[in-house]
Formats: structure tokens, C-alpha cells, sequence
């Protein structure tokens, strides 16, 4: 048999690694038997988590009941490539031959005597997590990965740990769901939780027998009821109230809040709790985020300490448990310049147990039906927002955004409290005033009608889009993303963080209501008289390997699919800005260039958003294979309904194509014309090089130069009539006036002046004076009284007049060097 695949992922569908013989068909029953019930159910059949292949950088792990497979998809992809060059160089057909030629590999893990119903590899893939119906075991992985690994070798031995032997057992406490935590700085702590409503951190490199911390989230703790605060529910024999899911928050990051401190969980009656701070007593946090952290609780203690002293203390204790990070950082790091630091805590880092918080008050949300029941919780956070989706059993989403700030807290002492402001706090933080808030977005429907009414539904996070997950379920696979709206939020959000005004922009958000699109990848229930369960889902995002998924069903069918990139890139606010400066000339009836390209700017079609739009239908194994096709009312039915839908969504790929090749066509016509344009202006431009032209121009040069320097003359000229008339020459009355001027001056200030006079007549009356002094009784002199009085009246008026000459002259000798001038 020949065939002719276009990619290698066609080809891995074909690969042993998911073929299965009697013996295992026969054991993997029981994986189809608990995804779905008809009737409700009080046990947790339905929460556990089934997720039986896993994926590790390249390297896919397939469990088929008590054995882990392994193959290199690398390896697996090369060797394909090297066949699918020679087959086509040759010019024959592709065989399935090849494909023996990739062997998988099995881990010889003898502790694991349990039916495998998940795996779940830990960030730096050493470590894969094993879990089933009778305990959880920790597989050692090789460093060097698999594909180093001789073909000859079909096991390959590893070392597997037994975790919490004496805590988990089928009889009396099944695993529900583990995850390992992503804030530990070694990478081996894994957060459990078991149907007894215990939440265990275990640290693999450490203990694996004892927790390093266990967190009880039964609804009554009646052993410390008497002495500790909080709020709680009561008992629910039913089981309403038993811890089913629970996901943590993401890593660390700078701009992160308390949301990587914290386990969100949800109970059987979905109702959603937190717990905060939960972390690793090794941990890996960025600076940054604890410097945020630690301004933020502080600006909280000081506002509080004057408005409700009481809600101080428990800020006060936030600054206490983040100094205490701080101090053990000084400790575990050679030095405080990195950007990530490695914290220390304990039990006795605050002297008191975490608080649980909730349940969290949710708006627009009506009670679950009977026998509706939470089955997974899956925690995201784009940008400022965060969200949390609850999958049901009935195959109904909910999306949740987070309302309120997420904090610490802990249980305070009442009864027994040291102080009493421990009392106060405890009996504060146990009003409904500050349990947790959150608002239900949207409902989302993803249950088939050929499905029974209640069903596993498991959540899986894109590892590319924090605004995309997946789903799936006894009816198949479901891809949710919330983009459009969450996008939206998250600009606004923003907004509001830089003080502009966001409330138009939330009203029209709200008066839009856009849902996200959900498309179904795979369709296992495509028939009314059987379906084929999902019991696992991966990803790749490996460069070579392409954006992809694999779909496992529970007769083990791959099914693979290349996933759509984004292509959108974020644009600046400034890029945008320039755009439209640009954009409100063209076409303006100003500008001499007119496009033939109409405003607003083209957008692709809708029809081509990049989700899937057909999902692959997986027929039940009663009905596919080398069976005859049996014509009855219900295969007429999906095959009408089939190609209705491949011909609706072909004719709205028709419209999409019309649409691009109108405006190709547009865009064709555009360039044509703006290369008419160039080259016209390329044929100015050339001419205006020519030697001609250029001997005109410098002509025209040298005549401008030439009318420049007649006019400079001019103006010269224009500048030395002015100042004629505003400045002119002295005329002969006042040449005259300045000559008597200067005569005067010179017979006030003379040698022979009356200054030199003055002075000499001075000099005669003080020696006149002297004698007089000396020899008052025996003077002579020969002027008589009358002739003395004569003289000096003389004097007077000669002084007078003196005086009045000398201020003239001064008046004059200030007027007359500008005048001169």
C-alpha cells in the first residue's frame, strides 16, 4: 500500500506509538467508561484529569496503561524529510515503510503498578509527574533527551519516586489534579490535591513522603474553629462543598500583583476560593515584582493608619512577609544586583495559617443546577486583567474577570488573641465586605447533542496567547479566545492607570458585548449513536517542529492539526500617530498627487481571523475503518449537514477571496499609476541634469548674484539719505552760537579767566586775612572802610556773574560733544 501524505504530521498519526493490541484495548476501556455518566454523580469520577500524553521540548510521551511510550519528534520529522526528498527525486510513491524505521522507545518505570490517567512534565522537563487511580510517581527523565538514544534500545531504564505513599490511595483518597509549581527555584515542587480536600506541596528533592506544606480547605476546620476567625460555610454531607480543581497563579514577573502568591480553587458546587500567599519555601521571585509589592503594601499601611487602623495591621504584616523575602534573598544570592532572587520561607515566616478567602461574590451568576458540577479551573491574566474559567460537567464554560485585588491573608486568633487588635482584624476580615469579587463575563456552551448530559471537561492554556485556551471533552476539542474583548479592557485599564478618563470608552465596551470566538477543532461526536472521548491534548511550539496540536482519543486515534500564527504586530502610539498625519493629506484637494486607494484603510476579511473553521470529525470505531457504509436517516443527516457547512464556509471564503482580489486588483492599479508618477518625475529630474540646463541655470545664477548686488547698492544709498535726514549737519546760527560758546569758556577757564582770577584774589583775602588776624591793633592799611566795602561788593557781584557764566558753560559743554558728533 502507497499513499501520499503532505506533512510529516499526517504521517505520525500512522506511528506504532499509538497502536494498541487486545490486551491494552481492553485496559484503555475503563478511559472511555469514566468521561461520561447519565446520571449525577456524588463521587469525583468525573474530576479527575485525564491528560495521557504529554509533551516534553521534542520529545512525546504516550501512557497506555501501566507504560509510558516515547518518540522524538525531531528525529521522527528529520527522517521523514530525507524520505519524502528521496521518494520525489525518484519520482515514486511514499510508502509507510519508513516509519518502522522510527521505533519508539519505553521507560522501564516498574513503580508504576497503577493505570496511568495523566502526566504532567515540569518546567525544565527532568521530571515527569504520574498519577492514576492508586498514587502518584515521579519519573526521572534523561538530561540529554531521547533522540541520543541508540534504535536498538527499545527500554530505557529510569528512576521513578513514589510521592506521599501514605496519603494517597484509591480505597480512600484518589488523586484529583497536580501541577508543579511554577514559582520553585529548583523545580521539583508539586502542588496535589486529593479528594480528601488537602492541598500538598511536595518537594521531590527533598521528601517524598512528608509535604513541605499541606493547606486543609474543608469548609469547616473544627479543630481550630473555637479559636480562629474567618469565614466558613457549613458542614455539606452531600459533598457541595468538596475542593475538586484548583490552578495556580503565573510566574513572577515585574509588573506582577499577589496573583503569583496565590492558589485559586473551586469546589464541587462552583463556588471559587484563594489562598494567599502560597509559595515554595525555595522560591524564585523578580526583584522587581517584590519592590512593587513592597511600595504598594507600604502606601496602603500609611493611608490606613489615620482611615481604619485596624485594616493597618494587616498591611503591616504584608511589609513583615515581604521584608522577610528580602532578608532570606540577602542569604540565598551572592548579591542583590540580580534581576531574579532566590527567597527563603517556613512555616514560622508569619506566625499564623493562610487565610482562605471566599467565596468570591460574583455578579450576574445564578446558582448551579442539580447534579451540575465544576470539573476544571484554569487562571489567566492579560496584562492588567485577570481571569478564571470554570469548565462544568454539562459542557458549559464561564468566564470570570477578577474585580478585586487579590491579597494576603491569614487566620488570626479570636478567643485567645494576645492582642486585640489580632481579634479586631480577624473578625474585620471575616465581613462580606471583603471577600473576593469577580463578574461572569459570559456562558459558553461547548456540549454536543450526541454526547451524554454530564462529562469531563478539561482546560488547557496556549503556551504562545495568554487570551487563548482549549478544551476538551467526551464531544472533542475547543479552542476559546478571548482576544477581541479582553484586548479592549486591557487598553482601557491602562488608561485609567495614566489618569485619562475611561468612561465612555467602558460604556461602549459594555454596550458592545463581544463574546470570544470558540471554534471546534475536533468533532468526536459528530453521530447521534456513538462519540469517542478525548483523554488527551498537547501543543507544539518548537520553530522547526511548526505551531501544532495532537489530539488523542480514547481508543487512541491521533488526530493532528497545524495551528494558526497571529500575525498582527503591536503599533506603537506614536507609529500611529504619523500615520495619520500622513493620512489626512492624501487626496486632498491641495496636494497634486491624487490615490486611486479610498480611506479607511483596508482590513482583511473576517472570514480569515486565523481560527480553524472545520473542525476533523473523528467517526466512532463501530462505524469507521473497512466497515461498509450503512445508509440510515441519521448518516444522510450529518452528511447533509456536513457539506451545508463546508459549503457556507466556502462561500464565505468565495466573498473573502472577491474582497482580497478587488482590492489587489485596486492595489495593482495604484502601483501602475505611482510608477507613471516616478517615472515622470525620474524623466524631470533627468532633464533638469542635462548640460544645457545647467548652463542656463548658472546663468540665471549669475544674473541673480549681479540684481543682488545693484540692489544692495541701493539699499546703501536708501540708508545714507536717511541719515541725512535724520541726522543732519550743523547750520551756521548754531556753528556761531558753539564758536561765542567756546570763547566764553575760554575766558571763564583761561589762564588769564576769571577763574584763575578768582582764585588769585583768594589767595591775596586769605593772606589779607591772616595778617589781620595776627596783628589786629597795629595794622596799616591804606583803603579806608568805604573803599573795602566797595571792593567787596564788587567781588560779590563779579562772583555772582562768574557763577552764572560757568553753569552756561557746563550746560553748553554737555550739549556739545553730540552735538559735534
Amino acid at each position: 500500500m502507497s499513499y501520499s501524505q503532505d506533512t510529516w504530521l499526517d504521517s505520525l498519526i500512522k506511528h506504532s506509538i499509538f497502536e494498541l493490541n487486545q490486551q491494552e484495548k481492553l485496559v484503555v476501556q475503563s478511559l472511555e467508561i469514566n468521561q461520561t455518566r447519565q446520571q449525577p454523580v456524588t463521587d469525583f469520577i468525573l474530576q479527575h484529569h485525564n491528560r495521557v500524553i504529554a509533551l516534553r521540548d521534542n520529545d512525546l510521551f504516550v501512557a497506555v496503561g501501566k507504560q509510558i511510550r516515547v518518540l522524538n519528534l525531531t528525529e521522527f520529522k528529520d527522517t521523514w524529510v530525507e524520505v519524502s526528498q528521496e521518494v520525489q527525486d525518484q519520482g515514486i510513491a511514499l510508502s509507510e515503510n519508513w516509519i518502522h524505521s522510527v521505533p519508539y522507545k519505553v521507560l522501564d518505570t516498574p513503580e508504576i503498578n497503577f493505570y496511568i490517567e495523566s502526566m504532567v512534565p515540569n518546567i525544565n522537563g527532568r521530571l515527569l509527574a504520574v498519577t492514576g487511580n492508586s498514587g502518584l510517581v515521579i519519573v526521572c527523565l534523561p538530561r540529554q533527551g531521547f533522540s541520543d538514544v541508540s534504535h536498538s534500545r527499545r527500554k530505557i531504564d529510569c528512576r521513578t519516586l513514589s510521592i506521599g505513599t501514605k496519603y494517597y490511595d484509591f480505597s480512600r483518597n484518589e488523586i484529583l489534579k497536580v501541577e508543579w509549581h511554577p514559582l520553585s527555584e529548583t523545580r521539583t515542587h508539586i502542588v496535589v490535591l486529593g479528594s480528601d480536600n488537602m492541598l500538598r506541596i511536595f518537594d521531590v528533592s527533598v521528601d517524598i513522603e512528608e509535604p513541605e506544606q499541606t493547606f486543609d480547605l474543608s469548609p469547616n476546620e473544627k479543630s481550630e474553629k473555637s479559636s480562629q476567625g474567618g469565614f466558613s460555610l457549613d458542614d455539606d454531607e452531600s459533598g457541595e462543598e468538596d475542593a475538586v480543581t484548583f490552578s495556580l497563579g503565573n510566574i513572577s514577573r515585574d509588573t506582577s500583583g499577589w496573583e503569583p502568591f496565590t492558589v485559586f480553587y473551586a469546589l464541587r458546587s462552583g463556588h471559587i476560593y484563594s489562598l494567599c500567599p502560597v509559595i515554595p519555601f525555595k522560591s524564585i521571585i523578580r526583584r522587581g515584582h517584590l519592590d512593587n509589592l513592597s511600595c504598594l503594601s507600604q502606601v496602603k499601611y500609611e493611608q490606613s493608619k489615620s482611615n481604619n487602623k485596624t485594616l493597618s495591621h494587616l498591611f503591616s504584616l504584608h511589609n513583615q512577609w515581604i521584608k522577610h523575602l528580602f532578608e532570606s534573598a540577602k542569604i540565598g544570592t551572592k548579591g542583590l544586583d540580580s534581576d531574579s532572587l532566590t527567597v527563603f520561607s517556613s512555616d514560622e515566616h508569619i506566625p499564623y495559617p493562610v487565610q482562605r478567602q471566599g467565596p468570591f461574590l460574583i455578579s450576574h451568576t445564578n446558582p448551579l443546577d442539580d447534579g451540575i458540577e465544576a470539573t476544571d479551573l484554569l487562571f489567566s491574566n492579560v496584562g492588567p486583567i485577570s481571569i478564571l474559567s470554570l469548565a462544568l460537567n454539562n459542557g458549559t464554560l464561564h468566564n470570570y474577570i477578577i474585580g478585586s485585588e487579590i491579597d494576603a491573608q491569614w487566620q488570626l486568633p479570636v478567643k485567645n488573641a494576645k492582642n486585640i487588635w489580632q481579634s479586631e482584624l480577624a473578625h474585620l476580615l471575616s465581613d462580606a465586605d471583603f471577600l473576593p469579587r469577580a463578574s461572569l463575563y459570559e456562558v459558553l456552551k461547548l456540549k454536543s447533542e450526541n454526547t451524554p448530559p454530564f462529562q469531563r471537561v478539561t482546560l488547557v492554556n496556549d503556551p504562545l496567547y495568554k487570551d487563548t485556551y482549549y478544551a476538551y471533552h467526551a464531544g472533542g476539542v475547543h479552542v476559546i479566545s478571548m482576544n477581541k474583548w479582553v484586548q479592549q479592557l486591557a487598553d482601557l485599564s491602562n488608561s485609567f492607570e495614566e489618569g485619562k478618563s475611561t468612561e465612555g470608552g467602558i460604556n461602549n465596551w459594555l454596550n458592545q458585548k463581544i463574546t470570544s470566538d470558540v471554534r471546534q477543532l475536533v468533532n468526536s461526536s459528530p453521530l447521534q449513536s456513538g462519540f469517542v472521548p478525548i483523554v488527551g491534548f498537547v501543543l507544539i511550539k518548537d520553530m522547526y517542529l511548526s505551531y501544532s496540536s495532537i489530539t488523542l482519543t480514547s481508543d487512541y486515534r491521533a488526530v493532528t492539526r497545524d495551528m494558526n500564527m497571529r500575525h498582527d504586530r503591536p503599533v506603537s502610539k506614536e507609529s500611529q500617530n504619523a500615520v495619520k498625519e500622513q493620512l489626512k493629506y492624501v487626496g486632498d484637494a491641495e496636494s497634486k498627487y491624487q490615490p486611486l486607494l479610498s480611506l479607511p484603510a483596508f482590513q482583511p476579511p473576517k472570514q480569515l481571523d486565523g481560527l480553524p473553521k472545520q473542525a476533523k470529525i473523528i467517526i466512532p470505531p463501530n462505524m469507521g475503518g473497512s466497515k461498509d457504509i450503512v445508509i440510515t436517516e441519521e448518516s444522510l443527516r450529518f452528511f447533509a449537514k456536513s457539506s451545508e457547512q463546508i459549503r457556507r464556509e466556502t462561500h464565505d471564503l468565495k466573498k473573502a477571496a472577491v474582497k482580497i482580489d478587488s482590492r489587489l486588483l485596486m492595489q495593482q492599479k495604484e502601483f501602475e499609476k505611482q510608477v507613471t508618477d516616478l517615472r515622470d518625475l525620474y524623466d524631470r529630474l533627468q532633464l533638469a541634469r542635462s548640460a544645457d540646463i545647467k548652463a542656463g541655470q548658472e546663468q540665471k545664477l549669475k544674473e541673480l548674484h549681479q540684481t543682488h548686488a545693484k540692489l544692495r547698492l541701493r539699499i546703501d544709498e536708501q540708508l545714507r539719505k536717511l541719515m541725512h535726514v535724520y541726522q543732519p549737519d550743523l547750520s551756521n546760527e548754531e556753528k556761531d552760537w558753539i564758536a561765542k560758546l567756546e570763547k566764553i569758556a575760554k575766558q571763564v577757564g583761561g589762564e588769564s579767566g576769571y577763574d584763575a582770577r578768582i582764585k588769585q584774589l583768594k589767595d591775596q583775602l586769605e593772606q589779607i586775612s591772616l595778617k589781620s588776624s595776627k596783628k589786629p591793633k597795629t595794622t596799616v592799611s591804606n583803603i579806608n572802610a568805604t573803599q573795602l566795602n566797595n571792593v567787596l561788593r564788587t567781588l560779590k557781584e563779579q562772583k555772582s556773574s562768574i557763577t552764572d557764566v560757568k553753569h552756561r558753560v557746563e550746560i553748553v559743554t554737555n550739549k556739545l560733544p553730540s552735538t559735534v558728533a
